[in-house]
């Protein structure tokens, strides 16, 4: 069973590189034969890709989780361990992505076969091959492979569509976007009966040349901006529409005040809605008391069409409306840049290169992206991987904090990923 979803939380994980090999080849006048181990594999990518066929996040909700695969270890004669695949995850065109819990954006996916990486493959290890220098011909240190980038990340579904009609609960938008494509949306004589997006495709011409995509957005009602009846989760759908439909319920008991508390609910949801192309329409005119208040309506509203879409009535020049109103959009947008949803913020990251010592319950903790890395790829079961760390901590002056905060024989210190044990030396 499937249906419509147009939000899902999902867990990436990239793989682990591959750790890098510590051997030695057999060799007359070599120490040790010479090193010869190899690199490790870059762990697998996970990747968010546009399948353009695609309009709905429900097949997130059965799967959540993505992992990517390690890469391959290093081997002997400088062999390099394989890179793992990247994991290909396909999304519908107009997802937006955020990573959760704080909502920070990290991309949107719009056009076909657009890609973004939600969490990296880990670099592989370089093997002792790599390490060995003139004063040390035989290096038995090699690193071990860093582990791949994991979080929880947040799709938001934004439909891409033509033209969006939008009206309160009831007035007609499924019945009409029924009768202006080949979409078959629930029709139902009560409020809400579209619960989730329709779309369909319109012909603008008698020809069936020109086409554009209409979504049939969920009715709105007074308070949606907050949250109400439907709410803003569906009003967000028709952001990214260029023409939006107003459709007016004629046989509503106020149709001009009905239609200004929606017009006001897209304002306050974004004021920049109103600046769209949005011919009106008035439905209903089949029925004998919508037709007799007609003439009052258009003078209410100027330029409004009157549509039937039970017997026909209004449709042409509705679609004529359309073709007109989606060339005004063009003009427009070819006025105006385009705007991104968000703006990416490069913050400055004082630990990058940098690092601090901090008190723990258990221990101290060691944090900086450059320590951190240094021991995701320390074998501490090497002697020689070990000492190498620990005159890296040297070097950055880490052995003297830790000193003067108390480190001692037996206090835990946590550096990234490890859990080392202070030693008498």
């Amino acid at each position: 069973m499937s249906g419509f979803a147009d939000r899902a939380r999902i867990l990436v994980s990239g793989g682990a590189g591959g750790d890098g090999a510590s051997g030695f080849r057999r060799e007359a006048h070599v120490p040790r034969g010479g090193p010869d181990g190899g690199d490790g594999g870059k762990g697998g990518d996970v990747i968010l890709v546009v399948e353009p066929g695609m309009t709905t996040l429900w097949d997130f909700k059965r799967r959540r989780h993505f992992r990517a695969a390690p890469g391959g270890r290093g081997m002997g004669r400088k062999a390099h361990g394989r890179s793992a695949p990247d994991v290909i995850i396909r999304v519908p065109p107009g997802t937006v992505v955020r990573s959760h819990p704080d909502g920070e954006w990290i991309g949107e996916l719009l056009e076909a076969d657009d890609r973004l990486v939600v969490a990296k493959g880990g670099r592989g290890g370089r093997g002792n091959a790599r390490f060995a220098t003139p004063t040390n011909r035989a290096p038995t240190h090699a690193e071990k492979g860093t582990p791949g980038h994991e979080r929880w990340v947040e799709l938001e579904l934004k439909l891409i569509a033509d033209i969006g009609l939008v009206g309160a609960p009831n007035a007609g938008k499924s019945t009409l976007l029924a009768a202006l494509t080949e979409a078959r949306p629930e029709v139902g004589a009560y409020p809400f009966t579209t619960v989730t997006p329709n779309l369909g495709v319109i012909t603008l011409d008698p020809d069936a040349e020109r086409v554009a995509v209409m979504a049939d957005v969920p009715g709105l009602i007074e308070g949606a901006h907050e949250g109400r009846g439907l709410g803003h989760h569906f009003l967000r759908h028709v952001e990214r529409t260029r023409v939006m439909v107003g459709v007016v319920d004629g046989a509503a008991g106020d149709p001009l005040a009905e239609w200004e508390a929606v017009a006001e609910e897209l304002r306050l949801h974004d004021a920049a809605l109103m600046e769209r192309p949005m011919p009106l329409v008035v439905t209903k005119l089949d029925l004998p008391e919508v037709r007799e208040r007609w003439p009052e309506l258009r003078a209410q509203l100027p330029g409004a069409t009157g549509v039937s879409a039970h017997d026909g009535t209004g449709l042409d020049a509705l679609r004529a409306r359309l073709a007109r109103a989606l060339d005004e959009a063009t003009e427009r947008e070819a006025t105006q840049p385009a705007a991104a949803d968000e703006m990416v913020v490069h913050r400055f990251d004082p630990l990058a290169e940098g690092w601090q010592v901090v008190a723990e319950a258990d221990g101290l903790r060691v944090q900086g992206r450059r320590i951190e890395t240094a021991a995701a790829r320390t074998n501490f079961e090497n002697d020689e991987s070990r000492d190498r760390f620990w005159r890296m901590l040297e070097r950055m002056g880490i052995d003297v904090e830790l000193r003067r905060q108390g480190a001692g024989p037996g206090t835990t210190v946590h550096i990234g990923p490890a859990e080392l044990e202070w030693g008498d030396e």
